[in-house]
């Protein structure tokens, strides 16, 4: 699966390896605290390397005014940048999900002949 761009595939994916917490990030997103993405020096270390992927998540799922849109009364800067991450954390997250549902759908349809020949 390719989320974006190799790089910000691969940094998301050595991070979330475990689907029980990449589900709870798709639903209820980042806000319960993610390890790795909780201090805002964490948060701005990874927007720093990864500003351009970001800020294209951001835009294409939620159109030009995403800014608007993200900052919720944010007041500083590092606020935002936090808000930016954990918006593309848990949409890279929801794509993980769709995908793993989508494969786990399609085999299911794939089975399901072999399964009636069974009965």
């Amino acid at each position: 699966m390719l989320f974006y761009t190799e790089a910000l595939t691969a940094a998301l994916n050595d991070r979330f390896d475990d689907i029980d917490e990449i589900r709870d990030i798709a639903t209820h997103g980042c806000e319960g605290g993610v390890s790795g993405f909780i201090f805002y020096k964490d948060t701005r270390e990874f927007f720093e390397k990864y500003e351009d992927d970001i800020e294209d998540v951001c835009y294409d799922i939620l159109g030009i005014d995403y800014l608007q849109q993200l900052s919720k009364g944010e007041t500083c800067i590092l606020g935002l940048i936090n808000a930016l991450v954990w918006f593309t954390v848990q949409a890279y997250c929801q794509t993980v999900v769709n995908e793993r549902d989508t494969l786990h759908d399609e085999e299911m349809a794939e089975l399901a002949p072999t399964m009636a020949e069974l009965v």
